[in-house]
This record gives C-alpha cells, structure tokens and sequence, in this order.
C-alpha cells in the first residue's frame, strides 16, 4: 500500500512540476512564476507525505535472562551450578 501511495504522490508531484518546463516564449513570467511556486509547494506536500508514512521495521523488545551452568559432581552426585551465563532472545 505504501509503494502506490509513494508512487501517486511522485506522480502528483511531477504533473505538478511539467507547468515549470514551458519556454518563456508560452507563459509570461508573472504566470512562471507561481507555476514555480505551485510546483515547489505540491512537491514538497508529496514529500511530507511520504516522509511521515515511512516507518522503521519492528523490533520486538529484548528480554535477557540468566541461567544456570550445571555440571555434573561425582562427590554430591548430582548437577551442581557453577555460574551463570546471560541468554537473550
């Protein structure tokens, strides 16, 4: 959905500054002008927009917890814990 909202504002923007490439001789300057000035508006309305719809990727929350390091004990006869190791996920 973003990539044809992206795309019909770089179209409005481009239909918005065509007015801009007419010679001299076809529009009088005062007319050029707030062609221009309609141009840089519409385009930078299209940059907005597209800038504010523009989202980073989630990043879900890192949880880290601590678990122990068990090894096994000939004198107790069990798995004793002999540290700890940091684990995140």
């Amino acid at each position: 959905m973003f990539r044809k909202f992206a795309i019909a504002a770089v179209t409005v923007a481009t239909v918005a500054t065509a007015a801009v490439s007419m010679t001299p001789s076809e529009a009088h300057a005062k007319n050029r002008a707030v062609a221009v000035a309609a141009g840089a508006i519409f385009g930078l309305a299209a940059g907005a927009i597209i800038a504010s719809q523009a989202r980073p990727r989630y990043q879900p929350p890192v949880r880290c917890s601590y678990r122990p390091i068990t090894r096994w004990d000939a004198y107790y006869g069990r798995y004793v814990v002999v540290g700890h190791r940091q684990v995140c996920y």
